[in-house]
């Protein structure tokens, strides 16, 4: 121990602590009588910062007068009735691909124009950053033995008092600093002191020493059930970083610090984490949906979401996952039903949402909204608009997504009624 010096030490394990590596700081308590609607399932979330126009895609308003709608025909794929805006070809061929798997959630109230409030709701369900947000949920849940349990490939996430068991790469990138200690930063760009780099025979004393250590303290003190149950995890913890460095020697690139990768990359990062059981959850980010001048751009933009979708699907169900993972698209904002005068539409407190893959009861819009893009009051069970049903929060669609992924949505909503109508019988 002496060549490598106590502190190094101590830095090393408090780095992989703080990526989630070893789950000292997580709580142990599982929740009690979970009642999984389905089994375990991946989650993968993409969200496109910034609030997109429902009218252009998932809530056609053509020809509605109190709406400025774009022009063109809205698609047939079977019950979907869908927009396909000109100049967006993507949209067709994923509705062609996945329609039948995939249901469109129109009308869910945020209930803020704000962008980090919003962030916060569609994400979590509530105006907070001390409740976890859904990937972080299910990563917790059914994933927190896994060297990763949440990757982060975007900026937004918000994992509260789920912060260990995340791994985020792109802007803040904890893996890079982890994986390559010469890239980790402190504090503001302050960079790390240069770290030792142990040979593989120094490395493989210390995991003997660590190992005996914890051999020698299950003997002192973990005959009890809590203690032994302690140093479980730390040994199982060690095997996840491993695998986890492992990963990253195969040639995977989480990128450097202030990098996030483009769709293209965060796809195959997706796709490999979740074949190789690094992770359970997975967060995808798009940035610049918020067009207050140029409201056009949303068709290119809807084009180059519905190009990674595609890109997303078929890369799943060729490693045999797609009937494993749930994907849940979302914009934390719609955008106002009528132009402003830069020809853009500023923020709009209603928006859609689109889920596809194992569990969803595909092939179908739920939910809807009126002539002035005002969200409909809708029936959580059969997801028809009723005027005698409740309007949808993103709470209840969150908790619904948790349940079609075998997560007992009662322990992080309590209260709440879940969007019943999206899971598969």
């Amino acid at each position: 121990m002496n060549a490598l010096g106590r502190r190094t030490f101590l830095q090393g394990a408090a780095a992989a602590a703080a990526a989630g590596l070893l789950p000292l700081a997580l709580p142990q308590a599982r929740s009690a009588g979970r009642q999984a609607a389905g089994p375990a399932r991946n989650l993968v979330v993409v969200l496109n910062s910034g609030g997109w126009d429902t009218t252009y895609v998932f809530d056609p308003k053509p020809g509605v007068a109190g709406i400025d709608a774009p022009a063109g025909e809205i698609g047939a794929y079977g019950a979907l009735q869908i927009f396909v805006p000109p100049g967006a070809p993507n949209v067709d061929a994923f509705f062609k691909a996945y329609g039948a798997q995939a249901a469109v959630i129109n009308g869910v109230q945020i209930s803020s124009f704000i962008h980090p409030d919003c962030v916060k709701r569609v994400l979590t369900g509530a105006p907070t950053t001390s409740k976890p947000d859904i990937g972080a949920i299910v990563a917790s849940e059914l994933g927190r033995d896994l060297p990763v349990p949440y990757l982060v490939l975007g900026s937004s996430a918000i994992s509260g008092p789920l912060g260990p068991i995340t791994g985020r790469a792109g802007t803040t990138n904890q893996l890079a600093g982890l994986l390559s200690p010469g890239a980790a930063q402190f504090g503001y760009g302050a960079p790390v002191p240069p770290a030792l780099t142990p040979s593989a025979a120094e490395d493989a004393l210390v995991k003997s020493y660590l190992a005996a250590s914890a051999e020698r303290f299950r003997a002192a003190r973990g005959a009890g059930a809590f203690n032994g149950a302690r140093v479980d995890d730390y040994l199982s913890s060690e095997e996840r970083g491993d695998l986890l460095r492992s990963y990253a020697a195969q040639g995977t690139n989480f990128g450097t610090v202030g990098y996030t990768p483009d769709t293209r990359v965060q796809v195959e990062l997706t796709v490999n984490a979740l074949a190789r059981k690094l992770s359970r959850a997975v967060l995808i980010e798009t940035m610049n949906w918020d067009t207050h001048t140029g409201n056009e751009r949303q068709a290119t933009l809807h084009n180059d979401l519905f190009a990674t979708l595609t890109d997303l699907g078929d890369k799943l169900a060729a490693a045999n996952l797609l009937s494993s993972t749930t994907v849940l698209v979302l914009s934390e904002m719609g955008r106002t039903p009528k132009l402003n005068g830069s020809a853009g539409k500023d923020h709009w407190p209603v928006t859609s949402a689109l889920a596809f893959g194992a569990g969803v009861a595909g092939g179908r819009v739920y939910g809807g909204s009126d002539d002035l893009l005002g969200a409909r009051s809708v029936d959580l069970k059969t997801g028809a608009p009723s005027a005698t049903g409740k309007q949808l929060q993103a709470a209840n669609l969150l908790a619904g997504v948790l349940s079609i992924v075998g997560v007992d949505p009662a322990t992080s909503f309590p209260g709440v009624e879940p969007f019943h109508a999206l899971a598969a019988v």
